[in-house]
C-alpha cells in the first residue's frame, strides 16, 4: 500500500477550498446584485404608484384614472411588464392596464397611507411579480391602488450580467488557481528538502556511529520536536550501548590476566602429556576473550592507523602461515593467482586477522580434501571452497554474533565472521558472501583502493 502523499493532499484539499471559495463568493455577489437591482425595481415602482395616485379622479363612484400621455404609452406597450390596478376592499378589479397580475392577492397588512410592497410568485404563469399597493379612502369607501412589474426580465438580466462576469473572470480565475497551487507547491517542497536531508542522514545512523545527532537547522517549527525526541532517544541508547561494551571490554581485559596465570602455573607443575585436554581449552578460551577485546575496539571511536598495502600479498602470507594446519587435518590450500596484486587502503594488521577467520573456518566447516582457494583480481580477494556450500537460511544470519554453523566442530563462539565484516566496514571496505556460486562457499573481499 502506497503511502499518502502530503504534497498531493495539500495541492487537492487546497485546490477544492479555493474552488469553494470563489463558488461562494459568485454566489453572494449574485444575491447582492439581485437584492440590488430588486431594491431599484422597487424604487421605480414605488414612484409608478405614486404617479398613478396623482392620476385619480376623485369624486366619482367607482373611482377611476386620467392616465398622462407617458403613463398611456408606458402601459400600453405590447410587451409591457409594467400594470396598474384599482382594486375595491374587497379585491375586485375596478380598472387595469398594462401588465395583468389577475391572481395577485391583495396585501395582508393595511398601510394605512404608505406603500405597501408585494413580492409574490403568479400562480399560472410562475413568474416572480413586485407590485407597490397604496391604500386610499375617499367617501366611497376604501379602495386599492397598485403598480405591478414582472421581473422575468429583471432576474434574467442578474443572471446575463453574473454570467458574462464569469467569463470575463475565467482565466483569471483559473491563473489565480494555477499561481495559489504553485505557491503551495514550491513552499510544500522547499519546506520538506530539510527534511530529506535529515531522512538521508537519519538513513546514515547505525549502531556504530550512535555519537550522531540529527540536525534541526532549516527545518520547519512543527517538526523540530520531533527531531529533539529522536535525537533524545539517540542519547539514551548511546548511554546504554556505550555501558555494555564497556562492561565487555572490561571484563574481557580482566580475563587476560588470570588466563595467562593460570597457563603459566599449570605449564609449570605439569607436563603437556598430563594436562592434556586442558591447555587447548585455556588455549581456545583466551581466544575468545581476545575476539571479544577485538570487537570492543572495533565498536568503539578507536582510529586505527590506516596505510597503503597489498590485501593479496598479505592473503598469501596468513595462508602460508595457515598451511601446516591445513594439511594437519587433511585440506589444502592454494592460490589461484600468486602474482596478482590488489592494492589496498587500510589497516593491514586487522586485515590479516580477516583473512585468518576466514581460510579457518573453511578448515573447520568443510570435510577432509577440501581446497581452499586464494585468488584475486583488480580490487577484491577471495577465499573460496569446494566443500559443502552454505545453505540459504544459513546465509541471512552468517555474519550475525555468535552464530555458528550447523556442521560446526570444535571450540568457537561464533564471532569470527562478524569480526572480519566488522574489520572491513572500519576500512571502508566490504565482505561478501557470493551467492551464485556454483560450488562450496565463496567470500569475497572489496577493498577501497589508495588515494
Amino acid at each position: 500500500m502506497r503511502a499518502p502523499s502530503l504534497l498531493r493532499a495539500l495541492v487537492v484539499r487546497l485546490t477544492i477550498v479555493v474552488v469553494l471559495a470563489l463558488a461562494g463568493s459568485y454566489l453572494v455577489l449574485y444575491f447582492e446584485f439581485r437584492e440590488g437591482l430588486m431594491g431599484l425595481e422597487g424604487q421605480s415602482i414605488a414612484i409608478q404608484v405614486q404617479d398613478l395616485r396623482a392620476s385619480i379622479v376623485s369624486g366619482t363612484s367607482p373611482p377611476r384614472l386620467e392616465l398622462p400621455r407617458s403613463l398611456q404609452e408606458l402601459y400600453a406597450q405590447p410587451d409591457t411588464l409594467n400594470g396598474y390596478q384599482l382594486l375595491g376592499a374587497d379585491g375586485t378589479v375596478l380598472e387595469s392596464g398594462g401588465f395583468p397580475a389577475p391572481f395577485l392577492p391583495l396585501p395582508v397588512a393595511q398601510g394605512g397611507g404608505q406603500i405597501v410592497m408585494q413580492v409574490e410568485r403568479d400562480a399560472l404563469s410562475g413568474n416572480s411579480i413586485i407590485a407597490a399597493a397604496l391604500d386610499l379612502d375617499d367617501r366611497h369607501g376604501q379602495y386599492w391602488l397598485r403598480a405591478v412589474r414582472n421581473l422575468e426580465d429583471a432576474e434574467s438580466l442578474v443572471a446575463q450580467l453574473m454570467l458574462g462576469a464569469l467569463e470575463e473572470l475565467y482565466w483569471p480565475i483559473a491563473l489565480l488557481l494555477i499561481a495559489v497551487v504553485s505557491v503551495v507547491v514550491v513552499t510544500v517542497l522547499s519546506s520538506l528538502r530539510s527534511l530529506r536531508a535529515v531522512s538521508h542522514q537519519a538513513a546514515t545512523l547505525s549502531l556504530y556511529r550512535l555519537d550522531e545527532r540529527l540536525r534541526a537547522r532549516n527545518l520547519p517549527r512543527e517538526l523540530v520536536p520531533l527531531v529533539q525526541a529522536v535525537n533524545t532517544s539517540l542519547d539514551r541508547l548511546e548511554a546504554d550501548y556505550r555501558v555494555q561494551r564497556e562492561f565487555t571490554a572490561n571484563a574481557a581485559h580482566e580475563l587476560r590476566t588470570p588466563l595467562a596465570t593460570l597457563r603459566a602455573r599449570l605449564e609449570s607443575r605439569f607436563s603437556a602429556e598430563e594436562l592434556g585436554d586442558v591447555a587447548f581449552e585455556i588455549e581456545q578460551l583466551a581466544r575468545l576473550v581476545e575476539q571479544l577485546l577485538c570487537l570492543a575496539r572495533l565498536d568503539s571511536q578507536e582510529q586505527f592507523q590506516f596505510a597503503a598495502f597489498d590485501a593479496h600479498a598479505v592473503a598469501l602470507e596468513v595462508a602460508r602461515e595457515l598451511a601446516p594446519v591445513a594439511l594437519e587435518s587433511e585440506h589444502y590450500v592454494t592460490a589461484a593467482t600468486p602474482d596478482a596484486s590488489v592494492p589496498a587502503h587500510g589497516n593491514a594488521t586487522l586485515t590479516r586477522l580477516v583473512f585468518r577467520n576466514l581460510i579457518e573456518n573453511a578448515i573447520q566447516y568443510t570435510p577432509a580434501g577440501t581446497t581452499i582457494t586464494l585468488s584475486a583480481d583488480a580490487a577484491t580477494v577471495i577465499i573460496a571452497d569446494d566443500g559443502p556450500g552454505i545453505a540459504a537460511d544459513a546465509a541471512l544470519s552468517l555474519f550475525e554474533r555468535f552464530r555458528r554453523g550447523p556442521n560446526a566442530s570444535g571450540f568457537g563462539a561464533g564471532l569470527g565472521l562478524a569480526i572480519a565484516k566488522r574489520i572491513m566496514e572500519r576500512q571502508g571496505g566490504r565482505l561478501l558472501l557470493d551467492a551464485n556460486a556454483a560450488r562450496g562457499a565463496r567470500f569475497v573481499m572489496e577493498f577501497p583502493r589508495p588515494v
